[in-house]
């Protein structure tokens, strides 16, 4: 799949592009159970959609004892993303 379709494939999820924008507005990172209740979803769905956005790219995690805690990718391909996803917002 070409890396076109592959963005495409992550913005077509509404969860993935509310943790984005989410996390866009926390830039020191936020815990898994801080992203959840922000976006209303449980604990373990919130897990699986950062894990995809994690293999994407986008998004970055670090251990903290037993909770992880993800930001925002600190690479173009985020920062562009992010910047397209506020605009779209926006709208």
């Amino acid at each position: 799949m070409d890396k076109t379709a592959k963005i495409f494939k992550f913005l077509a999820d509404s969860t993935r592009c509310r943790i984005l924008l989410t996390l866009k507005k926390n830039p020191d990172g936020m815990y898994v159970y801080e992203i959840a209740d922000a976006i209303g979803m449980s604990h373990s769905a919130t897990s699986h959609q950062l894990a995809t956005l994690e293999q994407g790219g986008l998004v970055t995690s670090y251990r903290n004892g037993q909770t992880v805690c993800y930001l925002l990718a600190p690479n173009n391909k985020a920062q562009r993303l992010i910047k397209a996803l506020s605009q779209v917002h926006r709208l």
